[in-house]
């Protein structure tokens, strides 16, 4: 994006929000508390919140690449920075979580791994976990495997020019999709990939292209598109039709998430927050460490739980929220922040370096006799 746009940001969090609350309430069902059970909030269906960050993936990647199509050295650079964005934090704790198998298998719900399925994780790759479900070791980590091959089609689109690019992005992913809807491949990877929620990506690369060509709405109309998109998961929820129907989640969870990001980013808006916005936007930065962490913070908020002797249920999942918020903000801040700037200046430097190598080599051939 050449500039960032903060209502994108806070939107992150809330998805990341909405999927730390749907966790959290899955959790706080399994436990026996003193004196109540736990009544679970099911207004929506909460797990969209990835749905949402499909498509604002799709708008970012596209926003961030549209001036790329058919450089030289684009599509390196593209997938490049996507390894250095998301890679290191998920190989952190990729190894926690082999770590916690190994050593506090009591606690994992399902502790069992094998060599093949740690290597799978590693490089995105989906593969039967040894219960048979194509879930990573980091089991929030199936969402990654859908992102990461997105990253690998729209690289390879950026050796086209933009509107061979583009096209080949929507014949790989909406044939992939559409094979998908009539179960076509029986086996991983295939089944995973053609998985029709990919379709999401290619909303939000709509959505990007519709802002770049001027579409703008104003303060109401935002209002409006993110009252309807929710409005829409309540509805759909209250029906029977959302947490049901897979094949075509992408039209029970990726319309409305597609209306709550249009409402989010077509207004005009500031570059920079201001007032209860900065902290929001703060959040929505952290929204990737929260994601990644939040499993490890509710395991130790159980825990605790377990040996304090509190009995009040929404007690326990306001604690479990409030303390994976602070986790995830640690973790951003202290891990994330210096290990993604460190490996970009690395980065930079090294194309520096390469330019500057590029341009010496140039200058001995023009200078030869």
């Amino acid at each position: 994006m050449k500039t960032m746009l903060p209502n994108l940001q806070i939107l992150r969090f809330l998805a990341a929000a909405m999927v730390l609350l749907s966790h959290v309430q899955h959790q706080a069902g399994n436990m026996r508390f003193v004196g109540a059970d736990y009544v679970p909030w099911n207004g929506i269906y909460l797990a969209g919140g990835v749905d949402i960050f499909f498509v604002i993936s799709g708008f970012i990647m596209y926003s961030i690449s549209s001036g790329d199509f058919g450089r030289a050295g684009a599509a390196g650079k593209f997938f490049t920075r996507r390894l250095v964005r998301i890679v290191p934090p998920y190989w952190l704790f990729t190894a926690a979580m082999v770590v916690a198998a190994f050593i506090f298998s009591d606690h994992i719900q399902h502790p069992l791994m094998s060599l093949d399925h740690i290597l799978a994780s590693l490089v995105f790759l989906p593969y039967a976990n040894p219960y048979g479900k194509p879930y990573p070791m980091l089991m929030l980590g199936w969402t990654l495997n859908y992102e990461f091959f997105f990253y690998v089609v729209f690289a390879l689109a950026l050796l086209f020019s933009r509107r061979a690019g583009l096209l080949f992005v929507a014949v790989a992913i909406g044939g992939l999709a559409v094979l998908g809807l009539f179960d076509t491949f029986a086996s991983l990877p295939m089944s995973f990939w053609s998985n029709p929620i990919m379709l999401e990506f290619l909303l939000g690369i709509g959505l990007a292209m519709a802002r770049e060509k001027g579409a703008r709405c104003s303060t109401a109309a935002s209002v409006a598109l993110i009252a309807a998109g929710f409005a829409a998961m309540f509805a759909l929820m209250q029906m029977g039709i959302a947490n049901h129907h897979w094949a075509v989640r992408f039209l029970w969870m990726g319309l409305p998430a597609l209306a709550i990001c249009a409402g989010a980013v077509l207004p005009e808006q500031p570059p920079h927050a201001t007032g209860i916005g900065k902290p929001l936007v703060f959040l929505g930065d952290a929204s990737y460490a929260l994601y990644l962490s939040h499993p490890f913070a509710l395991n130790l908020v159980a825990v605790f739980w377990k040996r304090s002797g509190l009995g009040d249920p929404y007690l326990y999942v306001a604690l479990s929220c409030v303390f994976s918020l602070l986790v995830g903000c640690a973790t951003h801040v202290l891990i994330e922040k210096p290990m993604t700037r460190y490996l970009n200046r690395r980065l930079t430097q090294r194309q520096g370096g390469q330019i500057r190598r590029q341009a010496a080599i140039r200058q001995d051939q023009h200078e030869a006799p």
